[in-house]
């Protein structure tokens, strides 16, 4: 069965890295290569021009992998690859290649960190100033007030298509000023990148977009790399275009490239989001060449199965950025952005910014919207830092990364839901003033401390964790404090030290016999104290796992399937539209990736055939017992009933994940064994006298000989739970019909539900 099940997936075509063993032959002029930016900026950061990485794939190695492949998508510089599609036999072909290192199928599905939109707004409706809130929340006011805009440096915007962009009000000035330096469509392959998805517009004016004489982002004086690298429906290529355009924006003197796309669960576990995924590594390699790299968490904190940050934000040189509400009096996480730390402990998100946010409207081209997701608060940050980087001369990319962790209003207290908190220009504009304490603590009992807020006159969150010795945390929680309040009491599950943030003031408690905790049995806590309102209130309290590798690759299904017979050849009988099957059963799946994986299925089925009146195989049938003899031509109704109980081993493809265990476009392709069980009832008249007619029954009568043991191959569709489904019986291929014996169809098709 596996030989047969492999044989037929070898037609499947799949989108595959293609590594080469070396670069050898290959040639390579910077000067010629790299924009004049791009120069000067790897010069500042004292980066090699001539770097083996910096090289092209061989002419000649690419021309070998080509010849056996059906498309090529394209060519990493960086990690010495090709991207193509292939079917698995030309894979192994290409593996086989002596200047091929190894060949590496690619399952994952780039996604916009998703997004919302609600009400449009137009010109008739101003905002209260020439700033929004989400600017006026990282200070953005300090930075106009110095004339400061992003001019100078250039942010590559990586994302699904910026339509409109070229028309709408919002980017007039980059335009106009000629802003908006190249751009490059990776799945079309050509410089027009003004249609398709509308979420690259929206980010854009997140970053440098200005209406109506008010900024949507703070780099309105930044230039501009537009590079589409995700498409609608196409699950296996972006990763491979993510990588080209980061290259791209290399080439092209990218200071910063602002990326609002994530791979999540549709590709990865948890236990992946280690910094190590192909995108992760690309984003690695842009900040060793000077470029800094912004990323959302993602939006994965309402799923109970994933509620981590995706990659390539899990990457130890990307600036992660988490979301937190739309408030300049609140500071709440939002529901939906995800969490921290990455697989291996480090924390993530390093920043937060609002992710509920005015996005220019590309419905409307006088007109924004209010949107949702982290995608915006990624390209807030983005543009946050480009004018950061304009007050901050000379600095690296990566000190511009430790100066914006700096700058957030929370440091140096970090937790895995507000990273450092929300940059704040104030830091750039002067330095962060020494602030002095506003609480003290007082010790209750050996696991219990309070926080004694000092004199105030304003009620303020505080926020604390509790702290392993190793740097992890533990758990970690936010409370509001009135005005009224003379302490709070927080316990000490730790048992390590208690850090906590007040008002701009940092403060660390270590007990003088520390518990140990098991931090094997973390698990995840998020409650609200039902003695607080809500919004204003609202207290966040996690505990992080400190294994996030939680989703098991096995995954169980229960199915229902209904279908008919369908006649594929003359020796079958004819069933009527009234002959149905139904079939109930389980599935277990291994899945290699999220995209692929192995299964076996266990199912009883019954059948109940109906044939119309044929008078040769009726007397066939008549003759094989004495107690049918009696029947004639003229019988008025007979059945077969087949009862089954089967296995079934298949493979997997996942065409268009959508994040759940069902969700999605799936295709299975199996085969099949079962054993089953029958009975034959006729029902007539003998020479066509009504008084005499009777019914028969007769069990364990033979269809075929050895019809009891059947196997055969089957292949499903579904998209969700819902799916058709077909399965052919491949043991009577090839035999005669005995006399006296009859072949019931071999094809069954119909529809499915899983649960």
């Amino acid at each position: 069965m596996t030989m047969m099940l492999a044989a037929v997936g070898l037609q499947a075509q799949n989108v595959y890295w293609v590594f080469m063993t070396d670069k050898a032959g290959s040639t390579f002029d910077p000067y010629e290569y790299f924009d004049q930016k791009a120069i000067d900026r790897y010069q500042q950061v004292g980066a090699d021009l001539y770097d083996i990485s910096n090289y092209p794939v061989t002419p000649a190695y690419a021309a070998g992998v080509n010849a056996l492949a059906i498309e090529e998508v394209g060519q990493s510089r960086w990690l010495n690859a090709m991207g193509v599609v292939a079917t698995p036999d030309q894979a192994a072909q290409m593996e086989q290649l002596p200047y091929v290192d190894r060949v590496q199928f690619i399952g994952s599905d780039m996604q916009p960190a998703a997004y919302a939109n609600s009400t449009n707004y137009t010109a008739d409706q101003d905002l209260d100033t020439t700033l929004t809130p989400q600017l006026v929340r990282m200070q953005g006011y300090l930075f106009r007030q110095k004339g400061i805009d992003g001019r100078g440096v250039r942010i590559a915007v990586l994302d699904g298509g910026f339509p409109k962009v070229n028309t709408h009000d919002a980017f007039k000035h980059l335009r106009d000023n000629h802003q908006i330096v190249k751009t490059w469509n990776f799945p079309n392959k050509k410089e027009d990148v003004y249609g398709w998805n509308s979420h690259g517009t929206m980010t854009l004016s997140c970053i440098g977009g200005r209406m109506h004489g008010k900024d949507l982002g703070m780099a309105t004086g930044a230039e501009y790399l537009l590079a589409r690298t995700e498409v609608e429906a196409e699950p296996f290529k972006e990763e491979i275009w993510w990588q080209m355009a980061a290259e791209w924006a290399d080439r092209n003197g990218a200071n910063i490239i602002s990326s609002s796309l994530g791979y999540g669960q549709d590709r990865y576990y948890t236990r992946d989001m280690n910094g190590q995924s192909h995108v992760a590594k690309a984003a690695n390699m842009a900040a060793r060449k000077g470029i800094l790299v912004i990323c959302s968490a993602g939006n994965e904190a309402d799923d109970n199965s994933w509620q981590y940050i995706v990659t390539p934000s899990d990457a130890d040189s990307v600036l992660c950025i988490g979301g937190i509400e739309h408030s300049l009096e609140l500071y709440e996480h939002i529901s939906f952005a995800s969490f921290g730390p990455s697989a291996d402990g480090r924390q993530k998100p390093n920043v937060c910014a609002f992710a509920h946010t005015w996005a220019a409207s590309p419905k409307n081209n006088g007109a924004y919207d209010k949107v949702y997701g982290t995608s915006f608060s990624c390209p807030l940050v983005a543009g946050f830092a480009a004018c950061a980087w304009q007050a901050s001369p000379g600095k690296t990319n990566m000190q511009m990364f430790d100066l914006i962790q700096r700058s957030a209003d929370l440091y140096p207290y970090c937790d895995y839901a507000f990273g450092y908190g929300v940059p704040q220009a104030s830091f750039f504009m002067g330095g962060k003033k020494t602030v002095e304490p506003t609480f003290r603590f007082e010790r209750i009992d050996e696991t219990t401390v309070s926080v004694a807020p000092l004199k105030r006159d304003t009620s303020v969150y505080i926020f604390y964790k509790d702290v392993l010795d190793d740097g992890r945390i533990y758990t970690y929680g936010q409370r509001w404090v009135s005005v009224t309040d003379t302490s709070i009491r927080l316990d000490f599950a730790g048992g390590h030290r208690l850090v906590v943030h007040m008002a701009g003031h940092t403060a660390e408690y270590r007990f003088d016999q520390p518990t140990n905790p098991d931090p094997d049995n973390w698990t995840f806590i998020r409650s609200n104290d039902p003695k607080l309102e809500y919004a204003k209130t609202i207290e966040l309290s996690r505990t992080p796992s400190r294994d996030i590798a939680t989703e098991d690759r096995f995954v169980r299904d229960y199915y229902f399937q209904m279908g008919l017979p369908i006649g594929t050849d003359a020796d079958e009988l004819g069933c009527s539209i009234w002959s149905p099957a139904f079939r109930i059963g389980a599935r277990w799946q291994y899945r290699f990736t999220k995209a692929y994986g192995w299964g076996l299925a266990v199912e009883y089925g019954h059948s109940a055939f109906r044939f119309g009146s044929e008078a040769n195989r009726l007397d066939s049938l008549a003759a094989m017992d004495d107690d049918l003899r009696w029947l004639d031509k003229k019988v008025s109704q007979h059945k077969v009933y087949l009862g089954e109980l089967g296995i079934e081993l298949f493979q997997r493809v996942r065409f268009v994940p959508l994040g759940m265990q069902h969700k999605g476009l799936h295709w299975d392709l199996g085969v099949y064994g079962n054993w089953g069980y029958n009975s034959y009832r006729l029902k007539g008249s003998r020479n066509g006298d009504i008084a005499s007619s009777r019914k028969e029954t007769v069990r364990g009568l033979d269809m075929l000989d050895g019809y009891r043991w059947n196997w055969g191959v089957t292949t499903r569709l579904s998209y969700d739970m819902i799916g058709i489904y077909a399965r052919y019986r491949l043991n009577s291929i090839g035999s005669e019909v005995p006399a006296g014996k009859v072949l019931l169809p071999r094809l069954e098709a119909g529809v499915q539900v899983m649960f």
